[in-house]
Parts: C-alpha cells; structure tokens; sequence
C-alpha cells in the first residue's frame, strides 16, 4: 500500500506536470464553441439546438448563448424551422468550417511534435495508464463544499 510519502510525492510531480492543461491546449474542441464546431463539422448538415444540447450532454440554454456568441463570430448561421418556429437550425458557414480546420491542423501539429520527441510506443502507454486510471478512480464520497 502507497505510504503517505509516495503519495504527497506523486501530486507535487503532478501538480508540477499538469496533465489537465496539456490535454485542454491540445484539444481546444472538449468543450463550448469547439465542441459545438467540431459536432456540425462532423455532422455535415444543418442540425437542430436541441440536438446539439443532446448530443454534447449540455442544457439547451448553455447552447443558446454559445450559438448566440458563434454566430456573433460568423462561424454558424440560425434559422427558425418553417414548420417549428420554435426550433432553431443550426450550420456552420465557410468561417466556421475553416475554423474547425485549422483547430485541427493545429491539434495535429501539437500531436506530431509529441509523436516526434517521445515515440508511439511511451505515448500510448501513456495513454493506456490513462485509461486505467480512469478506471480506478472514483468520484470522492463527499465533495467539497
């Protein structure tokens, strides 16, 4: 069993490494308006809010005020359904398209330069010890207030 030692050793080192970090810079796509542009992309037609709201597990009017700010940026045009006034229709315009594109040619970049320096092998153990972590780990029994 980890003696108390190990233990403040193993989050000092994390704290000093910060995974959280390295994994929300490469993949600017996790969540908000990435999410929702990385979901119409890969979709490739006009979708309604609420599927986005289903689809990326988040509240309908979370997606409101995303929808609102990426349109605000040109990277989605809204219509009302004609048949549903009350349903929104939901594409990316070319901004939006291009945008998704060069997020992820920048992913990609980061990903090579992390493929080039370290290897496949160590990044997929990486990976895999990720995984089982994840596994492992539970959510604490009383979260803090």
């Amino acid at each position: 069993m980890a003696t108390r030692e190990q233990m403040a050793k193993l989050f000092t080192e994390m704290m000093e490494a910060h995974p959280v970090r390295v994994h929300c810079h490469m993949d600017e796509t996790a969540s908000g308006i990435g999410a929702v542009l990385r979901f119409l992309y890969l979709k490739d037609a006009p979708v309604t809010a609420g599927q986005i709201s289903e689809q990326l597990g988040i509240s309908t009017a979370r997606v409101a005020v995303l929808l609102k700010k990426m349109s605000a940026k040109n990277l989605i045009s809204k219509t009302s359904d004609p048949v549903d006034g009350r349903v929104t229709i939901v594409q990316l315009t070319d901004c939006g398209r291009e945008t998704i594109q060069r997020i992820w040619e920048d992913m990609c970049t980061q990903m090579e330069k992390v493929l080039d320096a370290i290897g496949e092998k160590r990044l997929m153990e990486y990976i895999e010890t990720g995984k089982e972590i994840q596994r492992i780990v539970q959510p604490p029994e009383h979260p803090p207030v």
